[in-house]
Formats: C-alpha cells, structure tokens, sequence
C-alpha cells in the first residue's frame, strides 16, 4: 500500500479548486513546475492518474475525486488546529462548530450551548444554519463537528452514525384568530381552498410535507407562497390568514407568545426524528465530547418534560 504525503493531497485539493495548475501554482506562491512534478510523484507512487490536462485546465479522474474528498477533510482538521492554537493564545480552550437545520435552533442547541459555557466559559463555539444536504457534507468533511436535525427520507452516508434526540411532528399552523385556529384538528382536505405558505421545494421539510400530502392523496396547493427562509414564512403567518405545515417545535416560541396556533393533523402519518449526527471515525475533541454530552442531557431533559 502506498504511503500518501499529505503535502501533495493538498496540493491536488488546490489544483482541484483552481481548475488549472497554473492558477494553483500562483496562489501557493510555487511555481508551476515544482507543482507539475509534486502531482507526477503522487501519480507514479499510486500506479494511477488522478489529474488529465484539457486546453481548459485540469480535471480530476475518479480518483482523483476521492483523494480530492480526503484532502478537503484533512485541510478542514488543519484549519481547526490552526484555529485552535490561534484560540490557546488568547486563553480559550478550543472551539465547537455545530450545523444545525432551523428546529434545532429552537431549544435544543441554545439549551445545550448554554449548559456548556456554564461548565467551560472560556471556548468558542460556532453555529452554523444550513441545508440538511450541504450540513451533511460539511461533517463528512470535517468542517463541523457535529450536525442537529431532523431526518430526512433516505438514508445516511455509511461514516456517519445517527443518534435519535426526540421525536418533532408535523401540524397545521395558522396565526391566532384565524377561522380554523379553534378546530381540535384538520384534514389535508378539509385545507384544500386555504391560501399557503410551504416551504421552498426539495428542501428535506418540502419532501416530509409532500408525503404528508401523497399518503392522503391530496395534491399540493396551488395558491401558495414558497419561501427558503423560516423567518419570512412565521412573518406570512403572523401577519396574513395563510396556513402551513410545520413542525410545532419551529414555532413555539409563536405560539407561546400568542402570535400563532397549532392544529393538529386529523392523519398525521408519522413523527419526525431529531438526531444528532457525528462522523462514525470518532474524531470529536475532548470539547466536541463534552458538547455532544450537554446535548444528549438536555433532550433527555426535553423528553422527560413532554411525557
């Protein structure tokens, strides 16, 4: 088995980047045959190409793509060193970078950064709010330590290991005085002539709602607003007589201060898991454990206050 310099993965990685070996030569600062030759060494010690030169650049082979996927993952690590030690200067303790989809910006990740704090003051801790598809990669990466979110309708990667926090489910929201606010619950059809307000399509939410919608045989509304972002959608629902299906942990803080009313869904189908997603090598810090530990707490803490 070949021994691989970690120099020249990343030297690929830049390549990878910049599309072009002169273009990666310039911005590290090398030149462009001292990078040429440090790619040929790569090559002839794995018996393969991993780069094929085009009037355009250069492009990646197959395996070239998978060693690029493993140089991203170890400059993700030698960034956060470098980060780190940076931190160790200024007194902190280290750093914690959680992804996270809106739902777990509710409860869950606030509660748990706090408990955190209170038991190691002196670190810095990063929450970054992205798609689900994007945050998975970014942990397989290394990029974030750990990722908080609902499941989505397939499967995860096999080097990442899922851990169910709680169970989220699905209800029709609508702002307080509105004329359906006082049902006990509702059917999709019984919504049918509602205006709506859904989140944008092939977002993990829009594919959950939409086999909310298949499982009753019910089409999508058409006289509906499509919005990527959660504030805009609660704005909608604050301030016009639209409804939407949400998960009824995204608007508690809404609903407890009398903006907003949930319904329950008559079928709701099936309830959502919220899990905690880590790399399965087992990577994490001492401070990404101790993290990970403050989160496992509070959702137990969540789960015995809901029964």
């Amino acid at each position: 088995m070949p021994r691989l310099d970690p120099k020249r993965l990343i030297e690929l990685l830049r390549i990878a980047e910049h599309g072009s070996y002169t273009r990666a030569a310039a911005a590290q600062g090398v030149s462009q045959p001292a990078l040429s030759n440090s790619i040929a060494v790569l090559e002839r010690a794995l018996g393969v190409r991993v780069l094929e030169r085009t009037r355009h650049g250069a492009t990646l082979t197959d395996v070239g793509r998978l060693l690029a996927s493993h140089a991203a993952a170890l400059d993700s690590v030698l960034a956060r060193a470098a980060g780190d030690v940076e931190l160790k200067k200024l007194g902190l303790e280290g750093s914690v970078v959680v992804g996270v989809s809106p739902i777990a910006c509710v409860d869950i990740v606030p509660d748990a950064v706090a408990r955190l704090k209170r038991e190691t003051p002196s670190i810095s801790v990063h929450v970054h709010e992205r798609p689900d598809d994007e945050l998975l990669a970014n942990l397989r990466s290394g990029e974030i330590d750990v990722m908080i979110s609902p499941t989505g309708l397939s499967t995860d990667p096999p080097d990442v290991e899922r851990e169910v926090l709680m169970l989220d489910r699905f209800v029709v929201v609508m702002r307080r005085k509105h004329a359906l606010a006082r049902r006990k619950s509702l059917s999709l059809a019984e919504l049918r002539g509602e205006q709506w307000v859904m989140p944008n399509a092939h977002t993990t939410m829009w594919r959950q709602i939409e086999a909310l919608f298949a499982a009753e045989n019910e089409p999508w509304p058409i006289n509906c607003v499509a919005t990527n972002s959660v504030t805009a959608l609660k704005a909608l629902l604050i301030r016009s007589d639209v409804v939407s299906i949400s998960s009824d942990r995204l608007v508690k803080l809404e609903v407890d201060a009398g903006y907003l009313t949930c319904v329950a869904l008559r079928k709701p189908h099936f309830a959502r898991e919220i899990c905690l997603r880590q790399r399965r090598s087992g990577n994490l810090t001492p401070l990404g454990q101790r993290f990970v530990a403050s989160v496992r707490a509070v959702a137990a803490d969540m789960r015995r206050r809901a029964r």
